[in-house]
């Protein structure tokens, strides 16, 4: 039986019609490891999380919006002006639910910085005016195949026998992972110190601010993080 890996999707308006929407690359990052892929639509009704859980053996959580401040303790920067409460609330328990069935979860971008959240941490609301010294971490969404700043990979972390010491990475975000979540690590960093990766002690949860999902069939090794938590979901 193939591996079911969970995505989540929110619904959006486009053309004046709603749709529940999820990144392409997203759902081929998980067929081309020959898992099945399960769009979650994040909604105001979380009495379905249990058999959303139940229904797949591990969880993708894409990028996305920017995490409401609201949700650890803080005002939005006056940069921060779209977020979405009802898809916090929803992904927040969604990892927790998916968390105590010790299920693997991969969090990319977005999904890095609420699995932060979700378990206790902070973040940057916006970089460029919160640091004192920084690299350029949005790049034009037309060139989201380009690899534009290094991080600086940890050894002994899920990611440094997949990508090494050092790797090229692509960037789209002003937040990023301020206090860090009690139970997890840091395991890269950009040069000028941003949190660029994660994970959790028991390595079942572990996440990138970049995104893969658009460098790997670039750049092969990429690949290997959406390997790895199909991986993990089938143990």
């Amino acid at each position: 039986m193939k591996t079911k890996i969970g995505i989540t999707c929110y619904q959006n308006t486009l053309d004046g019609q709603s749709y529940y929407t999820v990144g392409e690359k997203y759902v081929k990052a998980i067929l081309d490891q020959g898992a099945i892929p399960v769009i979650i639509p994040a909604d105001e009704d979380a009495s379905s999380i249990s058999s959303y859980v139940e229904m797949v053996d591990g969880l993708l959580i894409p990028g996305g919006e920017d995490v409401s401040p609201l949700q650890y303790g803080e005002e939005p920067h006056p940069s921060v002006i779209l977020t979405k409460e009802v898809k916090d609330d929803f992904e927040k328990e969604l990892i927790l639910q998916t968390n105590r069935q010790s299920k693997p979860i991969l969090g990319i971008c977005r999904g890095m910085q609420i699995i932060n959240v979700a378990f206790g941490g902070t973040l940057i609301q916006d970089i460029p005016s919160e640091t004192e010294e920084y690299i350029a971490h949005k790049q034009a969404m037309s060139i989201r195949s380009e690899a534009t700043h290094t991080v600086k990979v940890e050894e002994n972390s899920i990611l440094y026998p997949i990508l090494g010491k050092q790797a090229r990475v692509n960037s789209y975000h002003h937040q990023a992972v301020k206090t860090l979540a009690s139970g997890f690590r840091v395991t890269a960093r950009a040069q000028d110190g941003i949190i660029e990766a994660l994970e959790s002690d028991d390595g079942r949860v572990f996440a990138v601010q970049w995104h893969p999902e658009c460098l790997y069939e670039r750049y092969a090794d990429f690949s290997g993080i959406f390997k790895k938590l199909v991986e993990l979901s089938q143990r």
